[in-house]
């Protein structure tokens, strides 16, 4: 496996050495994969870190120029970086006529980043078993998963977006439309511009969020990847706690009470899905407040251990109230949490989330919203 040990440093030549190995044991019987620097590597200004060859058993082969880097790259680096690699080798490879295969060996590669590589045609390896390697002549594929956050301390102020402070401005920067600055941010979403500052800074890296410059305003947002980012900290049922009911007569009659509730809620997973991407009668009705019992009780829900019908949640945090959209008199939780829920939740809950997403992909001004100062 392509492990390293935490908080080590890691060389450039370590990096390459075990790619090597952990592609290699990955090939086919009598498939070898070589050093294959040729000596033109020494005598090249601006060489890349390695070039290897691949070749099967009845000869065929490609070099792969091969690029280390000790430290996490940063999405936006990619294209240049790639650019660059490329420019390094092509006076060889078009006199020859076989384009080689271009691969980034690092620490750790975030999945931003290796979208970034995949779209600029590239193959990679990091530490936690990340391996993406692709060739055409001799015709291989090799991809395993590794880890989808980094494992290595780094020196930012902060390292997720766990907890109910990051939390609510993770919610506030997928809820209200860019362009906004980040004192504007805070005041719509009761933060402090400090936190504000954290969560973006922690985000911008991975191009989720993009700023008219170190100190400007907030410019915009890649929602979907924000999205996918805050999944990676959160868990439906492990983040809140759920506790499950019966309502004998069915969900119909639930939401027929919760109309003339007196206490504080909003509905998520699959009835509030249901409402702009149906795709299949919703059955598990679920819904967020303050303290399960006493909602249970004032709805007259029998407790169920097995059989439910009903999941009432104590949230993590009351930015899940926050923002909630009213149909019929029933309270909704924003469509972005409601994603965010079954994106993570058991279940038909992923599917239903894709197909939620696809809505808010064709639909992104019908639900979101602009701050108080944009006009």
């Amino acid at each position: 496996m392509f492990h390293m040990m935490r908080n080590s440093y890691i060389s450039e030549t370590q990096l390459v050495g075990t790619a090597v190995r952990a592609i290699g044991t990955r090939l086919p019987p009598r498939w070898l994969l070589l050093d294959a620097d040729r000596e033109q590597k020494v005598a090249e200004r601006s060489s890349p870190d390695a070039i290897w060859e691949i070749r099967d058993p009845d000869g065929r082969s490609s070099d792969i120029i091969v690029e280390a880097k000790s430290n996490p790259v940063e999405p936006r680096l990619v294209g240049r970086m790639a650019s660059e690699l490329k420019a390094q080798s092509a006076s060889r490879y078009e006199q020859a006529g076989m384009p080689p295969v271009y691969m980034l060996v690092s620490t750790y590669l975030s999945p931003r980043t290796r979208e970034r590589l995949v779209e600029a045609g590239m193959s990679y390896a990091d530490t936690t078993g990340n391996i993406r390697f692709t060739v055409d002549r001799p015709a291989v594929f090799i991809e395993t998963q590794g880890a989808d956050k980094n494992p290595f301390r780094e020196k930012r102020p902060l390292h997720s977006l766990k907890g109910g402070r990051a939390a609510r401005v993770a919610r506030g920067l997928l809820d209200y439309r860019p362009p906004f600055g980040t004192r504007e941010l805070a005041a719509e979403i009761a933060s402090s511009a400090a936190m504000v500052s954290r969560v973006c800074r922690l985000l911008e890296p991975d191009e989720i969020v993009t700023k008219a410059s170190p100190r400007g305003g907030i410019v915009a947002v890649d929602w979907e990847a924000l999205v996918r980012r805050w999944a990676v900290d959160y868990d439906f049922a492990s983040s809140n706690a759920l506790t499950t009911w019966l309502e004998p007569r069915g969900p119909q009659a639930l939401f027929a009470r919760l109309r003339d509730a007196e206490f504080r809620y909003t509905v998520t997973g699959s009835f509030a899905a249901y409402r702009f991407a149906p795709i299949a009668e919703p059955r598990l009705a679920t819904f967020y407040a303050n303290v399960p019992e006493t909602a249970a009780e004032s709805l007259g829900l029998r407790p169920a251990e097995t059989g439910g019908n009903v999941l009432i949640v104590r949230p993590f945090d009351p930015v899940v109230f926050e923002r909630a959209s009213f149909d019929d008199d029933i309270a909704y939780a924003r469509v972005t949490q409601v994603l965010l829920d079954l994106a993570t939740g058991p279940g038909r809950g992923p599917a239903e989330a894709a197909a939620l997403l696809a809505w808010m992909r064709d639909n992104e001004d019908q639900w979101r919203l602009s701050t108080t100062g944009t006009t």
